[in-house]
């Protein structure tokens, strides 16, 4: 197992939005859906939201694949103001990735689908 980091709260969080219909609004801007927790194929649903921690990772690393994702950028300070949990939640293939946690509400997921900066890739 991989040693964990704190998360300060001047991390930035970087969440990866599959293009989609479904995760943008109409002028383009993304979706609170985007920012909910998701149904997992064994009917679970998903033990928090998947990002990674920006200062321990690239850009490029984190959306994989520029031609089916966007990258969005949360910072950490406004995820622990929302009463959510950044936790950071090492892969064998990616140490920077990180969960948060707590009671997703539509109103918080609205609050971070709103706050979320898109990352512009050269």
């Amino acid at each position: 197992m991989s040693k964990t980091e704190d998360i300060i709260d001047s991390d930035n969080l970087l969440r990866r939005i599959l293009i989609h219909p479904d995760n943008f609004k109409d002028d383009n801007t993304v979706s609170s859906g985007s920012f909910k927790l998701r149904r997992l194929k064994n009917g679970n649903i998903e033990n928090g939201l998947s990002v990674d921690i920006e200062r321990l990772t690239t850009y490029e690393k984190s959306i994989i694949d520029r031609k089916k994702f966007r990258l969005y950028s949360i910072e950490a300070v406004y995820v622990r103001d929302l009463e959510l949990t950044p936790i950071h939640d090492p892969l064998p293939e990616n140490y920077a990735h990180a969960l948060i946690k707590g009671k997703i509400t539509k109103g918080k997921a609205r609050k971070l689908a709103a706050s979320a900066k898109k990352i512009e890739l050269p």
